[in-house]
């Protein structure tokens, strides 16, 4: 089983259950300015990853893109094949969901064998790296804060950490995210 068959699962997957809400898929985020990707992320009423583990991949990359992923998403979930499914738990944290896909006749089928819990490892720092330039200048104008025009984003990033709480910043870039518009799509 290929990436491909198991991205394309979840995404159909991930497509049906949001169907009544309001959100965005997007594949091969950045996170931790670029220190990881994960595979699938989805903004909703929270920020979800989901790290693909095909049959053709091995798990020496897992450490870092966990270390990447609590930092950012409220919830995350890794989704594997055959090769990984009776094994991963010893991989992963107890609040990471786990789903699997299995071939039956030809078609893949998702399956959750466990629930993600809330992650409450975000680190503010690691959403504001997910946003562009105009994204912080915009929050930091719309607080009334001046003369940011010219700073970089490492500047900026740090006059929003010292200005608002994580929830805000949690809040901020969920929707932010969701709404984004010139991005891929």
């Amino acid at each position: 089983m290929k990436d491909n068959d198991i991205r394309t699962t979840l995404i159909d997957e991930l497509n049906k259950i949001n169907a009544k809400h309001d959100y965005r898929i997007v594949e091969e985020l950045a996170v931790c300015d670029g220190e990881a990707r994960v595979d699938v992320a989805v903004a909703n009423g929270k920020l979800c990853g989901y790290e693909i583990k095909s049959d053709a991949d091995t798990l020496e990359r897992l450490p870092l893109q966990q270390k990447c992923y609590d930092k950012t998403f409220d919830m995350v979930s890794i989704v594997v094949g055959e090769k990984f499914k009776d094994k991963i738990e010893e991989y992963i944290p107890e609040y990471w969901g786990i789903y699997i896909v299995c071939e039956s006749k030809g078609e893949y089928r998702i399956r959750k064998k466990r629930n993600a819990k809330i992650n409450k490892n975000i680190e503010a720092i690691s959403l504001l790296e997910l946003l562009w330039k105009e994204e912080l200048i915009s929050l930091l104008k719309k607080a009334g804060v001046k003369g940011i025009s010219g700073k970089n984003r490492r500047i900026l990033r740090q006059i929003i950490l010292e200005k608002f709480s994580l929830k805000q910043i949690r809040d901020y870039t969920r929707e932010t995210i969701k709404y984004r518009e010139n991005w891929r799509d």
